[in-house]
């Protein structure tokens, strides 16, 4: 994969044209808590939109840990020269566990990032609310830093408050998810549906988190991270791109 800086800081996006045709392209936001970028959520993942003819990037957004909004405006710079790469028919964000935070708020706050929205969005078991009940309090330490005690800026990270006009959407997580509550991927969905958007959701009844694709390949030795029920995820995600993308034609 090529590999570029961001705004000249030690954040960087890698990424891989498929051919020169005009396809689209998956951009993803690995997880990490907003604290690093998770290798398993990376490479792997972007090698199997690859093998079926997507063009793809992955953004380390996290390798400098400036607070709120600095991963975002490094993500939107990324969407923005895709966008208008002429080799990119659709940009579809694919946002895991806080990079699925990070990616939505970008997403609803796109006027704010000077961005424009992603065509499609895909979503596992991501951060989503900083309702005290079901939040994933760690991440929002590590975004807002000193600001974490800022109430107005914790209610404007509490992203399924935020939804309005959004993208279509796929979303997957696990109901036993020990780390990020399931209700994180609720509240989005019922955002959802409340503003009569679209989404396709698949909530797998056993697994924690970060499973990625839930396979040897993504479980650095750890047998808690192969799940083979729940890896059928990236199947079902490639029916619903066929589905949307024909759709869009």
């Amino acid at each position: 994969m090529e590999k570029a800086y961001i705004l000249n800081t030690k954040n960087y996006y890698r990424y891989e044209f498929y051919d020169d045709k005009l396809r689209p392209m998956v951009i993803i936001t690995p997880g990490g808590g907003y604290k690093y970028t998770s290798e398993r959520e990376s490479e792997p993942v972007a090698n199997k939109f690859l093998e079926k003819g997507y063009h793809v990037c992955i953004i380390n957004y996290r390798e400098e840990l400036n607070k709120y909004p600095y991963p975002g405006y490094a993500i939107a710079y990324v969407l923005n020269k895709f966008k208008q790469d002429k080799r990119v028919s659709k940009i579809i964000g694919f946002g895991f566990s806080a990079g699925g935070h990070a990616i939505l708020d970008v997403t609803v706050h796109n006027e704010m990032y000077n961005v424009l929205k992603p065509d499609l969005l895909i979503l596992g078991y991501p951060v989503i609310t900083t309702n005290n009940d079901y939040w994933h309090q760690g991440s929002f330490e590590n975004l807002l830093l000193d600001d974490f005690n800022n109430q107005e800026l914790l209610n404007k990270l509490s992203l399924e408050k935020e939804i309005k006009n959004e993208p279509d959407l796929f979303l997957f997580s696990t109901f036993t998810d020990e780390s990020v509550n399931v209700y994180n991927s609720l509240l989005l969905l019922e955002a959802y549906k409340n503003n009569n958007l679209n989404a396709e959701y698949h909530m797998y009844p056993v697994g924690g988190h970060g499973l990625s694709l839930g396979t040897y390949e993504t479980s650095n030795g750890d047998a808690k991270k192969i799940n083979l029920y729940y890896s059928r995820w990236i199947d079902e995600v490639f029916k619903w791109l066929d589905l949307k993308l024909k759709m869009e034609k």
